[in-house]
């Protein structure tokens, strides 16, 4: 579970510097000055997000990025998520864009691969499910993308 700290200069009250991080290792950055500690005016814990709250997160970026998420896709996305919750240093968030950004990266080798009278506009700006591509676990051949 990420957090958030705030420390505010009171001599200056102009400027808020932020720490952010996830808790053990936030701990141990305030451990290593314990003067710091007592000048950190908040501390605000996140929850990490839920696979349905990621797919929705990995919906919304691709549609800024004028992409359309397929079902199928969401569906194995789902999975995705499910599966790498469980990862002690899960990137959160971050994942989510990571693993749309190689979706689209597949999404273009696919389309590429079509006979190019048959492409349509929406093809090239639909991921599905076979654009999706599952990160392999740590001790595998192939490492997880953008970790």
């Amino acid at each position: 579970m990420p957090c958030l700290h705030r420390l505010r200069l009171h001599a200056l009250h102009k400027v808020i510097v932020i720490f952010a991080g996830y808790p053990n290792e936030m701990e141990q950055f305030l451990q290593r000055n314990p003067g710091l500690r007592s000048r950190i005016a908040f501390h605000v814990p996140f929850a990490d997000y839920n696979a349905d709250e990621l797919c929705r997160i990995t919906e919304l970026l691709g549609k800024e990025s004028g992409l359309e998420v397929r079902a199928d896709a969401l569906e194995k996305l789902n999975g995705v998520f499910r599966s790498a919750l469980r990862e002690p240093d899960f990137g959160n968030g971050r994942y989510a864009r990571n693993l749309l950004e190689q979706a689209e990266m597949n999404l273009a080798v696919r389309v590429m691969g079509m006979d190019p009278a048959a492409v349509t506009e929406r093809d090239t700006r639909t991921i599905i499910a076979e654009d999706v591509e599952a990160p392999i676990a740590c001790g595998s051949k192939k490492s997880a993308i953008g970790f």
